[in-house]
């Protein structure tokens, strides 16, 4: 299955350049945060230098295991901290793009609902622009977005975990296993839990579906936000579950804790 995905990519990638010519045509050359008009630079992700500054990306030290931000120690890498340790999370590793608040964070909400998918175009291209060296040295097999249940698709109108994966497997030349996780039921939406709230509304919720090349594999799980990390925490346990041997998260923002 993974051969055939890869004898694909070249026609899924001409397909989806050519649905992003397409978008520029129909969109004027704005910012999609401001609106004003964008400079030859500035039109390749759509955002503005005054607004693509005000993203907090990550200039940082983060924690390897949960991208958490992690005090400044000369010589010292953090593969994990306190809240991995407490929360046993069964991911092995995590990037985030930036925090999830301030002005990224609008925008990640705003891309939520956005059924053109051009704000999940443009966080792909930021996240390959400031991460892809770091997901190219992972050795990865392949790229599976956070599922997301299709009355809540429905509802929203697009899922951008599966958009953004779909640029992002394209771009780094991964087979993209859309279906390969599927969500049990329509839980609860996490928004408001508390963390051990959110970890027992995820429990067994996601699913590996047989017959995906699991085994002993290094997959890259692509969601839009890490909290508590309990949604990634449950669909990693769902993959090893299924044969996969690593799993790492990537995430358009960070959650800051304080």
């Amino acid at each position: 299955m993974g051969l055939a995905l890869m004898t694909w990519l070249p026609l899924m990638t001409w397909l989806q350049n050519a649905r992003d010519r397409v978008l520029d045509l129909l969109f004027p050359s704005i910012c999609v945060s401001c609106q004003t008009d964008l400079d030859g630079a500035e039109q390749g992700i759509h955002l503005c230098r005054a607004c693509h500054e005000e993203l907090q990306i990550v200039t940082w030290p983060t924690c390897q295991r949960c991208a958490s931000r992690v005090p400044e120690i000369p010589g010292v890498v953090f593969d994990d901290c306190g809240h991995c340790r407490a929360d046993k999370l069964r991911f092995d590793r995590a990037l985030t793009l930036g925090s999830y608040e301030g002005l990224l964070g609008e925008l990640v909400v705003k891309m939520k609902r956005d059924r053109s998918e051009r704000l999940a175009g443009i966080f792909s291209s930021l996240l390959l622009a400031e991460l892809g060296a770091q997901l190219r040295d992972l050795s990865l097999d392949a790229v599976v977005p956070i599922p997301m249940h299709r009355w809540s698709q429905l509802a929203r109108g697009t899922n951008s975990p599966a958009a953004m994966a779909g640029r992002l497997g394209r771009n780094l030349g991964l087979p993209v296993l859309a279906k390969g996780l599927r969500r049990r039921y329509n839980s609860f939406p996490q928004k408001g839990l508390s963390r051990s709230g959110r970890f027992r509304n995820m429990h067994r919720q996601i699913e590996a579906r047989a017959g995906y090349p699991w085994k002993a594999s290094h997959v890259l799980l692509v969601d839009d936000v890490l909290t508590t990390g309990a949604t990634c925490s449950e669909a990693a346990r769902a993959l090893k579950q299924g044969g996969v041997a690593r799993v790492s998260v990537l995430v358009v923002g960070r959650t800051p804790i304080y």
